[in-house]
């Protein structure tokens, strides 16, 4: 499992090598507790580190809760808090609203998420973002690692001139370890947008999820 891990980073690597004046490098890391309620709930909790500037320093640590509701099979909707602290001078709370569209055609998992979120911290005013995130995920026969890509798309609201703040684009993969055991990783480009110089990021992220 692990061969099969570093193989795929390292194919991935020559996109990380691709530095320059207005790129960064930076590192995820998340573990996710969920539970299950019946068929049509899900609560879960998560903590998340976060390195940037090249991986040289701490960028925020994250803790997030929220939870889920499944209507009907194709279709979940939910909401969670998320707290971003440095432990130095920034600290930031978001409130977001989800809808997950979601449709599996024959091995392959379309997935569609939109996300509404309110950012706000002391001492500045709050930001409104819309983050649309398509993907696409495929059940490889007799292989442990489910391959997926995806892009993300982010608008900030403002008062006096809404845009499109920045691109994303994935590809990763899930790996089942066990029964209650997963684990997730991906790299993500990053690219701002409608600014003069535009910050580009590489992002190397690993997941780790305990469900029960």
């Amino acid at each position: 499992m692990i061969r099969k891990i570093l193989i795929t980073f390292i194919l991935f690597f020559p996109f990380v090598l691709c530095l320059g004046q207005d790129t960064d490098v930076q590192l995820w890391l998340t573990a996710n507790v969920r539970k299950d309620l019946g068929k049509k709930f899900r609560l879960y909790y998560e903590q998340g580190y976060r390195r940037d500037e090249n991986l040289t320093k701490t960028k925020t640590f994250t803790f997030e809760t929220g939870g889920f509701y499944k209507p009907w099979k194709f279709l979940w909707v939910g909401a969670y808090y998320r707290h971003y602290d440095d432990f130095k001078d920034y600290r930031d709370n978001t409130l977001t609203g989800i809808i997950l569209l979601r449709e599996e055609l024959d091995r392959f998992d379309f997935r569609l998420k939109s996300r509404y979120l309110y950012e706000f911290s002391e001492g500045n005013d709050p930001n409104h973002y819309l983050r649309e995130r398509i993907s696409v995920g495929y059940d490889i026969p007799k292989f442990k690692i489910n391959p997926f890509v995806s892009s993300e798309i982010t608008f900030h609201f403002q008062p006096d001139n809404s845009e499109t703040e920045q691109l994303r684009y994935y590809i990763g993969g899930d790996y089942q370890i066990a029964k209650h055991h997963a684990i997730d990783f991906y790299y993500r480009y990053s690219h701002e947008m409608n600014v003069k110089n535009p910050l580009k990021m590489h992002t190397i992220g690993f997941d780790y999820v305990f469900d029960f």
